[in-house]
């Protein structure tokens, strides 16, 4: 099947160059008994007609020497003074083509040259006696060539556009979705880490004293590495699947566990959610600016409790966390509160993030509902 592809486009050519082989060769005759002061065609007329129709074959392959053999062709053509006719549309198609196939400049130079080649040869044709060369024929002539051109070249134009664009929003879905890739590994791996660092801190703290604590510590630890390693094997194995679903699908339904995942890791939260219906997309940014949020509050806020308040507000979801930690001013900028966002601003919500008057961490998003999730 790829072989006969791989066929079809150069038989399609040959077909092409055939029937005008036929058709100019025809047309010529036609057009003789319209100038009986020309030369009547003869075999040579039927030679050279068929040779500049068969090099349209090569548009494909060579459009600068299929141009080239045309023009030779015609010009010759000329010279001996045959009728003016259908073989002047193969010097059309194939400046056309040529214009169509290869950069402005190259096609232009192509031109030029051409038109020079055709005045030349209209200058010697008069010098020779032969066709009545006039200014508003060499024009035309000259027309038949800058206008194909000029029609050739837009297509060119457009077409490059058309591909550079095609190009550029590949390259802008690819970035995007590199992007979401490292907020889903960033929110998954660095929740889970966080949680696994401060339990582990906890364990070894009261190992010797209180052997049981500490137990529960590591079993925490067990439990929460295993959630985040099967979140990673989720979502990797989406990709592998090449899954058009979403991969990330954990929303506000699961914040009860999340939070419970927290107060194993040793920070005290305090959860109080409305019900609210919202859409796909808006749900999972809720639920990861909650996720992300108390992942800080773990990481930065030291002794600390949290709150975390879903409710509705208007047309708006409002997902409030604070913590009574340390604030900001001992926090390093990081990729979480940006991750967030931009997660917030692609369901266009806004999120606002910094220390509290009254002590404390705050992260604060309104993310919109729309009518038909309310």
């Amino acid at each position: 099947m790829t072989g006969l592809r791989e066929r079809i486009p150069p038989m399609l050519d040959i077909g092409i160059a055939l029937a005008a082989a036929v058709f100019v060769s025809v047309g010529t005759f036609g057009a003789a008994t319209y100038q009986p002061a020309a030369r009547p065609p003869d075999a040579v007329t039927v030679s050279l007609t068929v040779l500049a129709a068969l090099a349209l074959a090569w548009r494909r392959r060579a459009p600068v020497a299929m141009l080239a053999s045309v023009v030779a062709v015609v010009c010759g053509y000329l010279l001996i003074g045959y009728p003016y006719g259908p073989i002047q549309l193969c010097m059309v198609f194939a400046m056309f083509e040529l214009a169509r196939q290869r950069g402005l400049r190259t096609s232009l130079l192509a031109c030029g040259v051409s038109v020079l080649v055709v005045m030349a040869v209209f200058t010697a044709g008069r010098l020779l006696g032969g066709h009545d060369v006039t200014v508003q024929l060499v024009g035309a002539w000259t027309g038949w060539l800058i206008v194909p051109w000029s029609v050739g070249a837009l297509v060119h134009v457009r077409t490059a556009a058309t591909k550079r664009e095609r190009r550029e929003l590949a390259a802008r879905a690819a970035l995007e979705e590199r992007m979401r890739v490292a907020r889903d590994v960033h929110d998954i791996a660095g929740h889970g880490f966080s949680a696994v660092a401060m339990q582990a801190g906890v364990a070894l703290v009261v190992f010797d004293e209180q052997p049981k604590q500490a137990k529960e510590s590591l079993e925490a630890i067990q439990a929460t590495s295993a959630k985040a390693l099967s979140d990673l094997r989720t979502m990797l194995d989406a990709f592998h699947r090449q899954a058009t679903e979403p991969v990330d699908t954990q929303g506000l339904r699961d914040l009860d566990a999340l939070v419970d995942t927290v107060r194993a890791g040793g920070l005290p939260v305090r959860l109080s959610r409305e019900d609210v219906t919202v859409s796909e997309g808006t749900d999972r940014a809720a639920y990861r600016v909650v996720q992300e949020a108390l992942t800080n509050a773990l990481r930065h806020a030291g002794p600390t409790t949290a709150d975390v308040d879903v409710h509705r507000d208007g047309d708006t979801l409002v997902v409030d966390v604070r913590d009574s930690g340390v604030g900001a001013d001992n926090v390093t900028p990081g990729r979480g509160l940006a991750g967030m966002r931009e997660r917030v601003a692609a369901v266009g919500g806004e999120l606002t993030a910094g220390s509290r008057a009254a002590g404390g961490f705050q992260v604060l998003a309104r993310l919109p509902i729309s009518e038909g999730d309310a």
